[in-house]
């Protein structure tokens, strides 16, 4: 319920502050004292347009605070935990808007700065406004449809379905998503599936190239070597006078010349040592030498291997490492690819249940709605006929659309669908014998739809939709016994939700709870 409101340099209000009631509060007051601009100011602070005109004659800005008790309201604080909108344990939301001379404006909730389309969606939750120029709730088709849904008690089936289509437009999208990647795939198969094939064709074995550099460069120097090897075995062992041979006379000589201090001994040993490392030498370079052979065809095939080694690494990576890991990521790259088609098969199934449940759900529901629009329809009319507006006929209407992408139904049609069903709920009324039938929200005047909101609460006799409910107006037009009984429903009504009711009736005013006089001075 709006607990308080407090105004600031609102046209003629400088100051003012009020303190409402539960139940049904009225305001009266002379033409023109300002009644209206309480719900201006209402109006404003819950997110309307910042309509400088209004503000005071020689004032810099203008404000309003409103603060609203949500304590019994399991609904509203809902649908402020979905916007993440914080509430301490009284349940006191506290909403202000301030706009300035200078053109800037200021919407704070709960003292925390916040854009206006958070204010709106908190005050759409909070209040709803009937009256000239006011957001006119009864006037939207979802809103229509939504008190067809109280009324016949459809509230329930209508949650469930929006489980139901919330599930379908999720496969929907993750079959588009899974489509848009298959095409993407299909057209990298191809290239993956060769850059693959030529990786593993060439049977690269980490490692691999520094081993074929060592052979090709003995295979490019093999002569060389070769020649090296024999002259070195030549003239350290298989010459006439080989270095062996001349360490072995050395040693003979030095064996037989005097030694009485020792040192030509010690000389020998080592010349001997070194003479057994000559030939341990040599025959390391024979076994080297064995080895190596002048092969040219061979030297090709290694040249051939290493191009193709560069080649790859140039590709793919820069060392054998990262070209064989390149090959790993495009093997899962093109089992992946082959999986989606897989994937994509699962969805269509799942897309193909869930629409076909979402479907059933959604005519079970529509066919109900049609029969609650009739009984809706004869409710709506008799109490319109309390409120003044005996002239108006009313029709609840429910059609649906045919759509090739939409929800599959019994009938074997397909119709257009939202997260409320496949129906378009619209009250058209006929405001005069002999006329036309038109849409609720191109015929009525402010009056009228306050009155008609008021009859449509009095057919609902519970509360449905915003907590708060603003009247103005709804006296228009109407007198006597008709105001005694717009009072009477209104004090009703507000059994279920807090009322107020801007009115020049004694006849409405007198059922008031809590009643305030606009006076000027």
């Amino acid at each position: 319920m709006l607990v308080e409101i407090t105004v600031h340099n609102i046209a003629v209000i400088e100051e003012t502050r009020l303190v409402f009631g539960p139940g049904f509060n009225v305001i009266t007051g002379e033409t023109g004292a300002g009644k209206s601009l309480l719900v201006d100011a209402l109006e404003f602070v819950l997110g309307g347009a910042a309509d400088r005109d209004l503000m005071r004659l020689g004032a810099s800005s203008m404000s309003v605070e409103a603060v609203f008790s949500t304590i019994d309201d399991a609904q509203a604080r809902e649908t402020f935990e979905a916007l993440e909108v914080e509430i301490d344990d009284e349940g006191l939301v506290v909403l202000f808007r301030e706009t300035h001379k200078e053109g800037r404006t200021i919407s704070r909730l709960n003292g925390r700065a916040v854009p206006v389309s958070v204010v709106r969606a908190v005050g759409a939750a909070l209040v709803d406004i009937h009256g000239q120029g006011s957001h006119l709730s009864l006037l939207e088709p979802r809103f229509q449809l939504r008190m067809l849904d109280d009324f016949g008690g459809l509230t329930g089936q209508r949650l469930d379905l929006e489980k139901a289509t919330a599930a379908v437009k999720r496969l929907r999208d993750d079959l588009r998503g899974a489509i848009s990647s298959a095409h993407e795939a299909e057209q990298q198969r191809d290239l993956l599936a060769f850059q693959l094939n030529e990786i593993e064709s060439a049977n690269l074995a980490e490692g691999e190239e520094e081993a074929l550099l060592r052979e090709r460069a003995l295979l490019q120097h093999a002569e060389a070597i070769l020649e090296a090897c024999a002259l070195a075995c030549e003239v350290l062992y298989d010459g006439e006078k080989s270095a062996t041979d001349l360490a072995a006379e050395v040693v003979q000589h030095l064996r037989r010349a005097p030694d009485p201090a020792g040192v030509l001994t010690v000389q020998v040993d080592a010349i001997e040592s070194a003479s057994a490392q000559l030939a341990d030498a040599v025959r390391e370079i024979r076994a080297f030498a064995d080895s190596i052979e002048s092969n040219p065809a061979r030297l090709a095939e290694v040249d051939a291997r290493v191009d193709l080694l560069n080649l790859l690494k140039r590709k793919y990576g820069g060392s054998e490492a990262a070209v064989l890991a390149f090959a790993e990521d495009t093997r899962t790259r093109l089992e992946a690819i082959e999986n989606q088609d897989s994937r994509r098969e699962e969805l269509e199934r799942a897309l193909v249940e869930a629409s076909d449940q979402a479907g059933t759900l959604a005519w079970v529901l529509s066919e109900a709605r049609v029969e609650a629009a009739q009984a809706l329809a004869l409710a709506f009319e008799a109490e319109l006929q309390e409120v003044g507006l005996g002239r108006v006929a009313l029709r609840v209407e429910v059609a649906r659309d045919l759509d090739d992408d939409g929800l599959p139904a019994p009938d074997g049609a397909r119709y257009a669908f939202s997260s409320d069903g496949i129906d378009r709920v619209t009250f058209t009324v006929r405001t005069n014998l002999g006329e036309e039938a038109k849409p609720l929200a191109r015929v009525a005047s402010g009056g009228e739809t306050s009155r008609m909101m008021l009859a449509l609460k009095s057919a609902l006799r519970a509360r449905s939709g915003a907590p708060a409910l603003i009247f103005d107006e709804v006296d228009a037009g109407i007198g006597g016994r008709a105001g005694e009984v717009v009072g009477r429903k209104l004090w009703a009504v507000a059994e279920h939700a807090q009322v107020l009711c801007v009115t020049h009736l004694p006849q409405i005013a007198a059922y008031a709870d809590v009643h305030f006089r606009v006076g000027k001075s």
